[in-house]
């Protein structure tokens, strides 16, 4: 039987989610740590799948990664990393230290960009055949003059916080607007989505 999952990413249109959406697929996965904490009515509380760059972490707070349930994680950066201990401290899960390293290649070669961890997750989802329908909640595709993220840029984790200023010299102005296209490419990333969908013949359920 074909079952449903849903990914989560960090864009604005997290805040146009339900957890009652969330909660109507059979898995859930998230990407590179998306706040929970104060935005449970969108996303819930629990996820099946991490896709995250474990060469970045910037761990969950314990109460919180102990209510996930988490089963299996993925290091979306392009070169393998073989410790995540220090964002998953006294779990076990199933992880893949080189799934970047393999999908980063991969997207690069078919589609001619770069991709962000949330594409990586699409992308493994579209060509599973353990599921025929995906949701997507946060993927706005890093469109210029957009705001980046659901939160505001004072909850912006600590490693992402040179991203933004206020001269605009970064791809955020101090609002936490993207003001500069970056290496994901938002036109290509957002083909790569409706392009898959239509060649693994999938059903997408899409906040935005």
């Amino acid at each position: 039987m074909s079952k449903s999952v849903v990914v989560i990413g960090k864009g604005p249109s997290v805040l146009k989610s339900t957890v009652e959406f969330i909660e109507s697929f059979d898995d859930v996965a998230i990407c590179n740590f998306p706040p929970i904490e104060n935005y449970e009515e969108y996303i819930g509380t629990k996820a099946d799948y991490h896709f995250f760059n474990a060469h970045d972490p910037n761990p969950y707070k314990r109460e919180i990664l102990d209510n996930l349930g988490l089963k299996v994680i993925y290091n979306t950066h392009h070169v393998p990393h073989n410790g995540f201990e220090s964002s998953f401290p006294k779990h076990s899960f199933s992880y893949s230290p080189n799934f970047g390293q393999l999908t980063v290649k991969l997207i690069e070669e078919q589609y001619g960009f770069h991709p962000s961890t949330g594409t990586q997750a699409f992308y493994h989802f579209a060509k599973s055949e353990e599921y025929d329908t995906i949701g997507l909640v946060g993927f706005d595709f890093f469109k210029v003059g957009e705001k980046g993220y659901y939160y505001p840029p004072s909850e912006v984790q600590p490693s992402l916080k040179y991203l933004y200023s206020k001269e605009g010299t970064t791809p955020f102005d101090a609002n936490g607007t993207r003001i500069q296209e970056n290496l994901h490419n938002s036109e290509k990333s957002e083909k790569l989505v409706y392009d898959m969908i239509e060649k693994y013949n999938k059903k997408l359920r899409v906040v935005e």
